[in-house]
């Protein structure tokens, strides 16, 4: 989810440090399915079925922000991701044959099979300004821009492999590109004890990579209040928060032509505690559970999103 919501402020010759640990859960990108591989490895046509396909996302992102000369700073994020696929077959036409039965899972093992995958994503580095008492006392802003670096693992075309019956992989933990990212963060106090608090990160893909990958632009943001518990109950140290998240991710390309299986627009509600402790590290703890998802087309394969849970903790 990004930077999150929230500010972070910076002294002269500081450094700080951030770790985000996310857990995603039941992710699905199940779908309609009518393609098999038969003994041979070509690719026929098969009765109908269903591709039952979830996935579960762990993802770690460490972030140090070095603040050289007031007010800005050198931004640093360097992401590790494993994501873990469950898929079978379900909803079989009953008048299929034990060989094309056999067909359908020899399809399903070469397009998405259960399988663990981990690596590293693209490492993400900016150049940020910020400013205190803006707009208002308490007030806040930081703005950033920079670029990915091609860290990530990438695939061979998985379309073009699909169609010859080879087995492909999706799942890419990186373009292959230098991505151009620009982000905001912004929050005033509202009342005695609460801060709202606004952010939006995008990323903008402008090249192919060298295996034909042309990445998706994707925007990001949130809007969030947060607010002292102190006059609930005895937590004069813990904050309560609650948000909205949105993302609409653009369309990736495979040699000039549309990858399918992305583009879409989500709505995501965000519920969290955040609190400081005696070392005066902070602890954000979050659960973002979906509302809404939007695709270009509903036959597509791109993954709805699941709950999600998520800790940050800043040195």
């Amino acid at each position: 989810m990004g930077s999150g919501l929230g500010s972070i402020n910076h002294g002269t010759n500081s450094i700080q440090t951030r770790v985000s640990i996310s857990r995603g859960l039941n992710f699905d990108g199940s779908h309609f399915e009518n393609n098999g591989i038969d003994a041979d490895g070509n690719v026929i046509e098969v009765p109908s079925h269903y591709h039952d396909v979830s996935l579960d996302i762990f993802r770690v992102v460490f972030q140090v922000d070095y603040t050289f000369e007031e007010p800005w700073a050198i931004r640093t994020r360097v992401p590790i991701e494993q994501r873990s696929r469950m898929a079978n077959i379900v909803d079989i036409d009953p008048s299929a044959t034990a060989e094309e039965i056999e067909a359908m899972e020899r399809n399903l093992a070469i397009h998405h099979p259960p399988e663990i995958l981990s690596g590293f994503g693209d490492v993400e580095l900016l150049l940020s300004w910020h400013a205190h008492d803006f707009g208002m006392e308490g007030g806040s802003l930081a703005i950033a821009a920079g670029s990915t670096l091609p860290t990530g693992r990438t695939e061979d075309d998985p379309y073009a492999l699909g169609e010859v019956g080879e087995r492909h992989e999706h799942i890419q933990f990186g373009t292959g590109t230098f991505d151009p990212l620009i982000e905001f963060n912004y929050g005033r106090p509202i009342g005695d004890d609460g801060v709202l608090s606004l952010f939006g990160q995008g990323r903008f893909p402008i090249t192919e990579s060298s295996k034909g990958f042309r990445g998706s632009n994707l925007i990001q943001g949130g809007l969030g209040y947060i607010k002292g518990l102190g006059e609930f109950g005895p937590w004069d140290d813990v904050n309560g928060v609650l948000g909205i998240f949105y993302q609409n991710q653009g369309r990736a390309e495979w040699n000039g032509v549309i990858d399918r299986n992305t583009g879409f627009q989500s709505y995501s509600l965000q519920l969290g505690l955040s609190w400081w402790d005696e070392s005066m590290t902070s602890w954000n703890l979050s659960l973002v559970l979906p509302l809404k998802m939007e695709t270009p087309d509903e036959s597509l394969d791109t993954y709805d999103p699941g709950p999600l849970i998520n800790l940050a903790i800043g040195f």
